[in-house]
């Protein structure tokens, strides 16, 4: 049995364009749910520099590691 080479090319790259749309998809949707997530209203962590956690006389030393503990996952 003689195998054609014209099947086997276009079977081929019917594999590849299905695996691409596929991974198109899964992409398209994976940065799709980090933009909503970014404009869901959920608040925007600060991220101190390390003196001002170092610097624990500062007044409002307690409400920066306060709002820090909140934002951390």
């Amino acid at each position: 049995m003689q195998k054609n080479p014209l099947v086997i090319t276009a079977s081929a790259a019917a594999l590849i364009a299905v695996a691409a749309a596929a991974v198109l998809i899964v992409l398209t949707s994976l940065a799709g749910q980090k933009s909503g997530l970014e404009k869901s209203g959920r608040p925007h962590c600060a991220k101190p520099s390390a003196s001002a956690l170092r610097d624990v006389a500062d007044p409002g030393y307690g409400a920066r590691v306060a709002t820090l503990a909140r934002c951390s996952h």
